[in-house]
């Protein structure tokens, strides 16, 4: 009787250490998640706003200076987004080794799925952020081609006229052989 009793105390309190752990954890959680979201939701916010930035590139349309203007405040923001991303992820990798340091289980795995959710929402910033990184030489090969394209329209039109002269004597000449067989 005496052993079930000690055997019972035992019990209670690894059971009662275990929640304290698992308190102490999820206090911890708590106080982690907040931040790490917040630090996610910037780095998503940087690269939103680096990609509608970029938006005002297509928009400067023919207007070499505006495009140039555009693509400058879109390397920046492509730069802060970039700068917010890494700072989230290494905030991240510090917080992964708290979390493997927790005691409770249930804890740790709710930080460890609410890390890698974040985590998730930072690749995705890094993905609408990375075309955005060559758009001043995507630009400069875009004017480039049109600059091309007008220096060949431009030699052809001196051809095209010929052309549309030659047309025109051999529809006379058709013409003037139609009324000789006539």
């Amino acid at each position: 009787e005496q052993q079930k009793i000690r055997k019972g105390r035992v019990e209670a309190e690894r059971f009662e250490k275990e929640r304290a752990l698992e308190q102490q954890d999820q206090l911890q959680l708590d106080e982690m998640l907040p931040e790490a979201t917040a630090k996610a939701n910037a780095a998503e916010d940087a690269a939103e706003k680096a990609v509608i930035t970029s938006e005002l590139v297509q928009a400067a349309g023919d207007d070499h200076e505006e495009a140039m203007q555009a693509v400058e405040q879109t390397e920046q923001a492509v730069a802060e987004a970039g700068r917010q991303i890494a700072e989230a992820r290494a905030f991240f990798n510090a917080k992964h080794g708290v979390v493997r340091q927790m005691g409770s289980e249930k804890a740790r795995v709710r930080a460890q799925a609410e890390l890698t959710k974040l985590i998730g929402q930072l690749q995705e910033a890094q993905m609408k952020i990375k075309p955005l990184v060559g758009l001043r030489q995507a630009l400069q090969q875009r004017q480039q081609a049109q600059q091309m394209v007008a220096e060949v329209m431009e030699k052809l039109a001196p051809a095209k006229l010929e052309c549309d002269r030659a047309e025109e004597v051999a529809n006379a000449v058709g013409a003037g052989e139609n009324s000789d067989e006539a």
